[in-house]
């Protein structure tokens, strides 16, 4: 059933800082490690695995914000998702948008679609934009695709000090893929997207 628009503002405030104090919990474990990033897992409260990718990448703050938050135009440069667009605006700083993810694990993994409602703010210096998947009055629903579903998750821009031409950037991810996929597949699937990511923004 569709969300109305006030019940998407107040999920997706409370799931953005959700996962902003996810991110300065304890207890991740280091999953893999390439060049400046990270990634790193742990199992949440509702028993599911979750993700966090820690990196320093080569694109100034205001230069990858601008490039995030163009989410008409993210897959000219961001080779996870091969399809996005924003549903609507529902406030200055809170949009619904819908994605399309690349395929995964080397076709293993076949091409997903969400719904993502987010929101963007300035804080202390960074930039965060996050949230999680709504239910959107006129959601697109395209045949043969799994509708995946994300819960409280969000990204993160820091600037270094001293080192203007980069970035400090984390993605908090918590994914459920839904369809039938192993939990191995997944597990090889998660680092591989989230370091695709650096890769794409350092591109």
């Amino acid at each position: 059933m569709a969300m109305s628009n006030d019940e998407i503002v107040a999920t997706v405030n409370t799931a953005l800082e959700t996962a902003i104090k996810l991110v300065e919990e304890d207890g991740w474990n280091e999953e893999k490690v390439e060049g400046e990033a990270v990634v790193k897992s742990k199992i949440n409260k509702d028993g599911r695995k979750i993700w966090l990718c820690m990196a320093t990448v080569n694109v100034p703050p205001k230069v990858l914000e601008k490039k995030m938050m163009d989410i008409d135009n993210l897959t000219s440069w961001n080779k996870t998702v091969t399809e996005s667009k924003v549903l609507k605006n529902l406030k200055k700083d809170v949009f619904v948008s819908y994605q399309v993810t690349a395929e995964g694990a080397g076709g293993l993994v076949s091409a997903r679609d969400f719904v993502y409602g987010g929101k963007a703010v300035h804080r202390e210096g960074k930039f965060i934009v996050g949230g999680m998947s709504v239910q959107f009055e006129g959601q697109p629903m395209e045949e043969g695709k799994v509708r995946a579903w994300h819960g409280p998750s969000c990204q993160i821009v820091s600037p270094i000090a001293g080192v203007p031409d980069k970035s400090s950037y984390t993605w908090l991810m918590d994914c459920e893929y839904r369809g039938m996929i192993p939990g191995s597949i997944i597990n090889m699937a998660m680092p591989v997207a989230q370091l695709m990511m650096v890769e794409s923004i350092n591109k």
